[in-house]
């Protein structure tokens, strides 16, 4: 080979191997787990866990906890509607969505009362538009108290089938994606009749909701929030393959205003779960492609900044932060398994884990200033939901499993 060419070819593969460091490797070894032990539910003896399951604890995607009132709210659907239809998985059939007799709701527990049964005194919230009832298709949401405590205000991402907006017939969803939207509802706290039905307020429409996955209330009197998409796209030949490379971005919003603009589109890897720390206003994004957690600030001028990351070595999804101000996160340590549940949720389950991240102390550099603790894993998926969410109540000492494709919740109680 003349010196020329062996110059050529030793030029593209050092290109090829840089390429594959900066853009590849991560994904490579988040997908494939290479060096990853995955534990058995054994190996966690502080905690006891076991399924609840009822058809209204079903393909609970995502949870959250009103601590003052000791319910716990959750997002749920059914493993068939899932399967269907799940534009973040890039799942567009809205004929098995209709076949699937879905009815997405919010259903309720009182997290004191296990009852018998153990079901937590489990029942389901409707959703109304003046006197007129409405489906949804849900998936991450937050929840604030408004009116002095009186009513609960809900924030939730509804990915409406699409419909052409002069003739109303349905548009083909592989082509034109969903009609994401956030729907504000709100909840009567009294003991009245309307203390079982969701009120809505306002749907909110923009460009910058593109794939939205979840979302975070940033301050309680503007209400302002912010969206994660978990892609840049709705649909696309290429959408699948976007985990590689990383995507998606974060959007702020007004409720008030109903406007939205981009927040951030900088080191996005399919962001997904979000929280935010009360006591130090970070905002906690789960970026699934890379297996991490930014930590980010947000600008007067409403814009995201990157400060810190704390590295996963699998991936997340969502986020939730107990009162103590420790980080919850459902995690995924067979990504490949993952698919083939979410495919065949009634056949085939996946690994799952729940990490804790909390903070060090002070005097740390960026880099080490958390520390992730490995809560609980179910290698064998004997138990465990295929978790998506974990919600941890440090009074009762309880973890509150939800999984997207999973028929069941999961409890954990903490053994003395």
């Amino acid at each position: 080979m003349a010196g020329s060419a062996r110059a050529f070819v030793v030029l593209i593969l050092a290109i090829t191997i840089g390429l594959y460091k900066i853009y590849l490797h991560d994904a490579v070894v988040l997908l494939l787990g290479i060096g990853r032990v995955i534990q058995p539910l054994e190996d966690f003896p502080g905690y006891r866990c076991q399924r609840i399951q009822h058809p209204l604890l079903e393909s609970c995607e995502d949870l959250w906890l009103d601590s003052s009132s000791r319910k716990l709210y959750a997002a749920c659907s059914n493993p068939a509607a899932r399967k269907a239809w799940s534009p973040a998985g890039n799942l567009f059939d809205l004929a098995g969505l209709a076949a699937s007799g879905s009815s997405d709701h919010i259903s309720v527990l009182d997290i004191d009362q296990p009852g018998p049964d153990g079901l937590y005194g489990v029942h389901a919230l409707g959703f109304r538009n003046g006197a007129k009832s409405q489906q949804l298709h849900l998936h991450g949401f937050d929840a604030r108290r408004i009116d002095n405590g009186r009513r609960l205000r809900f924030w939730l991402i509804n990915h409406r089938p699409p419909l052409d907006t002069i003739s109303g017939k349905p548009l083909d969803a592989t082509k034109v994606g969903a009609n994401s939207t956030i729907e504000v509802y709100d909840l009567d706290l009294g003991s009245g009749p309307k203390s079982n039905h969701l009120q809505h307020v306002k749907t909110i429409v923009s460009d910058a909701i593109v794939a939205p996955n979840n979302l975070v209330v940033m301050d309680d009197e503007k209400e302002d929030f912010l969206v994660t998409n978990d892609h840049s796209t709705k649909v696309g030949a290429l959408r699948d393959l976007n985990f590689l490379f990383g995507d998606g971005s974060i959007a702020y919003c007004r409720t008030d205003s109903a406007k939205c603009h981009f927040a951030t589109t900088d080191n996005c890897y399919l962001p997904n779960g979000i929280a935010k720390d009360p006591s130090s206003g970070h905002i906690y994004v789960a970026h699934s492609a890379k297996g991490t957690v930014g930590v980010n600030i947000l600008t007067e001028d409403n814009r995201l900044v990157q400060i810190d990351e704390v590295p996963l070595t699998m991936g997340v999804d969502n986020l939730s932060i107990d009162p103590e101000g420790n980080i919850f996160a459902g995690a995924f340590p067979d990504a490949l398994q993952l698919r083939k549940a979410f495919l065949d949720p009634n056949e085939t389950a996946a690994p799952s884990t729940v990490l804790m991240i909390r903070k060090k102390g002070t005097g740390h550099a960026p880099g080490d200033t958390y520390e992730v603790v490995k809560v609980v894993e179910d290698s064998e998926a004997r138990v465990l939901p295929t978790t998506t969410t974990a919600v941890h109540d440090p009074i009762s000492g309880r973890l509150f499993l939800g999984g997207v494709t999973s028929s069941f919740m999961g409890v954990c109680e903490r053994v003395q």
